[in-house]
């Protein structure tokens, strides 16, 4: 059947490559687990011929969806009726072809989360108009870099993001079949977005706190600090549930939400003193859209685990990698890995927003004088992190479970933690259960500094733009002509004003969908403006008591240095990578070096791809959505 012709409400989908099969998908249809995979995700259909042009539709509609697997559904927002969304797998240098339509109550659009590609196609509401209820856009790119990525809305983002909408866009490292070769990487993969949400229960029976103080309840501060302390700030599911906000954060009058129903917890664009801006996690923690199989004890004393529950098989020996997105709107995943007698298993990142790096590493404990606040060994995501890591598999005994559990992080303040902010449970993420030992191959081994794009066989380290020399300074706004709104300090302040975050003290206009033409939205006051082809030395000066995932669109940058507040280096990056996303911790400043590549224009390839407005934020979007956001504007070379 010819494209756009499919009977309304049915969707493709394909399988894993486990699985290898197409099926057709009502909106009101369930989906099992896949038992060898993780939740319910699964690859994109191709409806393109050539093998480097990726052509699939997506559609963003609301389903019910089993997040359990034993029947607590919610009416979640989709991508082709499954959050996550269909996995995009690539390689550098494909084209990808996305015809988009909305059916969602809400206008939408598609932002292609750290990926280089031209303005037009970035997906923001500086770029193009929302797409409306009932229709449709096609957005059409080339993926110039390797790395972990993902999609996700730009237009009203921190609820629709909330109620599922997003999913995974993987592109290979052009090394990994040499390095997989050598036996540098395992063969196995599992590609996990983490999320969480909050669903809804019978008008009257939803929680009066987020996580109800438990002494019995796993977490990350047993030893330090008591037991769980729970989460009872406002808003609570009740709250939430109860008294329902609009989508603009506004009370509405419309009574409580059904049992299923997905609140809006984006925060009143009036917040400050007398509304509270605060968001909560979500109660469910996802892993690709699924709760995973609960586990009694602690992640160093874990309980039995059902045999009927679901968990990835591995085989003892076995190296596994995982490519982690961290999909939610405002929690952190701490992750650590523990075997079945609760011994820490290390994970190794080996890579994420930029392709492998140069050697295998361990996260965690001190970086020069900089507490990372978790443990060697364990991975943290903040919002819109992406990580690639690999594990061996202990040994073990058939049977044996090793779980992958979240536990909270101290992302706010320091001393009066967690009494009045976080109070997550520890719960698990993913399990991997052991059904032999390896055979006929030797042990995968991994450790701190296995080389591998500076393994002999590959040879071609990342490249350093650290110690490159800075030609170039942020233009005067106020010297262009016409002058335009903005600063030419390379310093961005992080702060919070009338109890909402800010940018230099600024709030930024929200850029949320809107009335009108996305080329009549002014220019923040806070913006920077350069010129393409610039190499700009930029810092992020954190002046708030939290953690903030600063994210820049368009460009990959490189971090040369973390600081204190008073510009003493606490640890100075010893390794090249380029990311797109960056967690600051607070009152730290990060510097960070980013070259203004121009790319073609993906519709005749002209020159001028780099042009136009790239949002740059907190990624704790409702941090974003009431005023931590500004726009890095790229001008041509010979605009006055």
């Amino acid at each position: 059947m010819p494209l756009g012709e499919r009977p309304a409400g049915t969707l493709l989908l394909c399988a894993t490559a486990l699985l290898g099969s197409c099926q057709s998908l009502q909106s009101t249809d369930t989906i099992d687990a896949n038992p060898q995979t993780v939740g319910n995700l699964r690859a994109a259909v191709d409806l393109h011929p050539d093998p480097r042009v990726l052509e699939v539709e997506l559609v963003a509609q609301m389903a019910r969806l089993d997040l359990t697997g034993d029947g607590l559904f919610a009416n979640v927002y989709s991508f082709n009726g499954l959050t996550p969304g269909p996995e995009l797998r690539l390689q550098v240098g494909d084209e990808v072809i996305v015809h988009f339509t909305n059916r969602l109550p809400d206008p939408m659009s598609i932002h292609w989360h750290g990926i280089e590609l031209d303005n037009p196609n970035d997906g923001t509401m500086v770029t193009q108009n929302p797409v409306h209820t009932g229709e449709s856009f096609t957005y059409r790119f080339k993926v110039p870099r390797p790395g972990v990525f993902w999609y996700h809305p730009h237009a009203m983002p921190t609820n629709a993001e909330f109620k599922g909408l997003y999913g995974p866009l993987i592109v290979e490292d052009p090394h990994e079949t040499t390095l997989r070769a050598a036996a540098v990487l395992p063969t196995q993969s599992q590609t996990l977005v983490l999320s969480d949400i909050t669903v809804c229960k019978a008008p009257g029976d939803n929680d009066a706190t987020t996580f109800a103080p438990n002494p019995k309840r796993a977490w990350a501060f047993t030893d330090s600090i008591g037991p769980f302390p729970g989460n009872t700030a406002y808003p609570t599911p009740r709250d939430l549930c109860e008294t329902p906000r609009g989508r603009d954060g506004e009370s509405l009058d419309t009574g409580p939400l059904a049992a299923g129903d997905i609140p809006n917890v984006k925060p009143e664009k009036r917040c400050g003193p007398r509304i509270p801006c605060r968001v909560n996690e979500g109660q469910l923690v996802l892993t690709n859209g699924r709760v995973a199989s609960p586990r009694a004890g602690t992640p160093e004393q874990p309980a039995s685990l059902s045999r009927t529950a679901a968990a990835v098989p591995v085989r003892a020996g076995s190296g596994q990698r995982l490519q982690l997105i961290n999909a939610a709107v405002s929690r952190y995943f701490r992750l650590r890995l523990t075997d079945q007698q609760g011994r820490l298993v290390p994970l190794y990142r080996i890579g994420g927003e930029g392709g492998l790096l140069d050697a295998a590493r361990v996260e965690g404990g001190m970086q020069g004088q900089l507490d990372t606040l978790f443990t060697r060994g364990e991975i943290v995501l903040g919002s819109a992190d992406r990580s690639d890591v690999v594990f061996r598999v202990p040994d073990g005994q058939p049977g044996d479970v090793l779980t992958l559990w979240t536990l909270d992080y101290q992302r706010y303040g320091t001393t009066e933690y967690p009494f009045g902010y976080g109070g997550l449970p520890t719960v698990p993420v993913a399990h991997f259960r052991i059904t032999d030992r390896s055979r006929n191959a030797p042990a995968f081994t991994i450790a701190s500094g296995t080389p591998l794009r500076t393994h002999p066989d590959v040879s071609d380290p990342v490249e350093s733009i650290k110690d490159l020399p800075v030609t170039a300074t942020l233009a005067d706004p106020g010297s262009l002509t016409p002058p335009r709104p903005g600063s030419d300090n390379p310093e961005l302040l992080f702060t919070v004003v009338g109890l909402r975050e800010s940018i230099d003290g600024i709030h930024g206009t929200p850029l949320e969908g809107g009335e009108g033409d996305y080329r009549d939205i002014p220019h923040i006051p806070s913006s920077r403006f350069a010129r393409v082809g610039d190499l700009l030395d930029i810092r992020i000066r954190n002046g708030t008591q939290m953690h903030h995932p600063i994210h820049l669109h368009g460009f990959s940058f490189q971090p040369v240095r973390m600081l204190d507040t008073n510009g003493n280096t606490v640890y100075e990056y010893d390794y090249n990578e380029f990311v797109d996303t960056v967690d600051v911790p607070s009152t730290k400043i990060l510097e960070f070096r980013v070259r203004l590549d121009d790319r073609p224009m993906i519709e005749d390839g002209s020159a001028g791809g780099a042009l136009g407005r790239w949002l740059f934020h907190c990624h704790i979007f409702n941090h974003a959505a009431i005023g931590m956001i500004t726009e890095l504007v790229v001008l041509d070379a010979e605009t006055p």
